[in-house]
């Protein structure tokens, strides 16, 4: 095959039917050209070894079928583009999904696909990356694979489109080994969902990291330490994680938040966000490195701005999970169920939650299980859509012994979360007072049954028996302000109408 030299390699991949989408999947591929021709257009791939061609269900595969030399589509001439000594580029453009599998090696690349994808696995771009139009999805399923810019310049990647119309879906892969400007990782999920981050690393050593992007449930999301963190994202995480252990892999750590994030459009509030990672304190909790401090988020609204960590982070693979967190009850991120609770009162099972920032939450279901594994939906109540809500519901037909209640939180999009589990032994008449949280620091919650409410005082005294306050409880929750009160152990007396009283303890911590 004998084209025209150029400087250029162009890989444009062209459907054999205009209405067929084309998928090119190449491995130990060798382009065979007249010396030093730099162009690939239109088809005629000659092909040598042990690589077959073949049609399936309107799409192209290209697969080897035995493993011969280095995995990956190389030039076999001496002064080949796709070579690592050659100094060429590679520009996918056309309106059809292309995709490379296998280990593979460019100078420069770019991505200028109209209405088309870019599918690649192993790939090392060693100069620059320009991602102007078309999406480019790294294959997930095959060990570390990503699109890795192994040039250390903060410059390595651009785009001619502010990275509004390309962007990659999967892992990418950046080497860096300078401490200023930040290395910009422009990832995200889909073609709706920018999630882009930065790393400022803290010294001149050589690093590889390696992020992703992800639109679901952190792990393990309740488990927060506090202080400085209130609550965490429950929509969105990224994983980031280094070639290297270490202070040289050490950088802090820029994420960007946007409308799909569902933070607060108060900018004093906003001014709350953290990034908070996995760490092996130990155990494993979220928390947030070096602490907080404010002018940390910086944004124009709620809508989009990125948040940037106090300290720098290591990135070792146990603790690469990071995401949004804020110590604002304030702060949405979204909804945060603050208490769900579930007496027995007389004849029912009251069930009682308070929420804050509900604002994107669609109802909620109260669910019922007489196993504590099997559920079924015992009611459905509608959210009011506001930034602080406390709801009552009742279980008016539960069953003598054990009952099992939790509640499922479901958003506007669809998806949702579950609360922990409440476990009620139940039986006709009987009637239960909850206190939480033990020990309380600032607020005391008193859960009362129904007969109990106008019909008792409810007293406070020290342990040394020590006269504090008295009220009337005239609801089923009463909400004590204990911050005043000193550190240590109190008497919660509740004195009915006929001279009867029940005691309980609680520890101002």
């Amino acid at each position: 095959m004998r084209l025209k030299k150029t400087g250029l390699v162009i890989l444009t991949l062209l459907a054999f039917k205009t209405h067929a989408q084309q998928l090119v999947r190449a491995a130990n591929v060798q382009l065979v050209t007249t010396s030093g021709t730099k162009i690939v257009v239109n088809g005629g791939i000659t092909f040598t070894g042990s690589s077959n061609l073949k049609s399936i269900a309107d799409s192209i595969y290209i697969y080897k079928t035995a493993a011969v030399g280095t995995e990956g589509w190389l030039d076999s001439t001496a002064t080949g583009v796709l070579d690592g000594s050659s100094t060429g580029n590679v520009l996918f453009r056309g309106s059809f999904r292309q995709s490379i599998y296998g280990k593979t090696r460019f100078y420069d690349m770019a991505i200028r696909n109209t209405a088309g994808d870019t599918l690649l696995s192993s790939i090392e771009v060693r100069n620059q990356l320009r991602l102007d139009t078309g999406f480019v999805f790294t294959e997930s399923g095959y060990g570390n694979d990503s699109l890795w810019v192994s040039n250390p310049a903060t410059t390595a990647i651009s785009s001619t489109s502010n990275y509004s119309q390309s962007w990659v879906n999967g892992r990418l892969s950046r080497t860096g080994n300078v401490t200023s400007p930040y290395y910009h990782f422009p990832i995200g999920k889909t073609n709706i969902l920018y999630a882009d981050i930065r790393l400022l690393k803290s010294n001149t050593n050589t690093a590889t990291w390696t992020a992703e992007y992800f639109d679901g449930l952190p792990f393990d999301y309740t488990n927060v330490f506090f202080p400085p963190i209130d609550h965490i994202s429950r929509v969105e995480y990224w994983e980031i994680n280094s070639n290297i252990a270490g202070a040289d892999d050490n950088a802090r750590v820029s994420l960007s938040w946007r409308g799909h994030s569902r933070v607060s459009a108060n900018p004093i509030i906003r001014d709350s966000l953290l990034v908070v990672q996995y760490i092996n304190r130990p155990p494993f909790k979220w928390d947030a490195p070096g602490g907080w401090v404010t002018g940390n988020a910086v944004g124009p609204d709620s809508l989009s701005g990125m948040v940037t960590s106090n300290t720098a982070a290591s990135f070792p693979f146990p603790e690469r999970r990071f995401t949004l967190g804020t110590f604002s009850k304030l702060n949405a991120l979204p909804v945060k169920l603050v208490y769900f609770t579930a007496i027995a009162d007389g004849n029912k099972v009251r069930l009682n939650w308070e929420v804050y920032n509900e604002q994107d939450t669609k109802l909620y279901e109260v669910e019922r299980s007489f196993n504590a594994v099997d559920f079924s939906k015992l009611s459905t109540v509608n959210s009011l859509d506001q930034l602080r809500s406390a709801y009552t519901d009742h279980d008016f037909a539960p069953a003598s012994g054990w009952n099992y209640y939790r509640l499922k939180i479901i958003d506007r999009s669809g998806s949702y979360f579950y609360s922990q589990v409440r476990p009620v032994r139940f039986e006709k008449g009987l009637e239960q007072v909850k206190i939480f949280p033990n020990p309380a620091a600032d607020v005391l919650n008193i859960q009362l049954p129904s007969s109990y409410v106008n019909q008792t005082t409810l007293q406070v005294y020290s342990k040394d028996g020590k006269f504090i306050s008295s009220i009337k409880p005239s609801a089923n929750m009463v909400v004590l302000n204990v911050l005043p009160l000193s550190s240590g152990t109190y008497i919660i007396q509740l004195v009915k109408k006929d001279g009867s009283k029940e005691s309980y303890r609680f520890v101002k911590q």
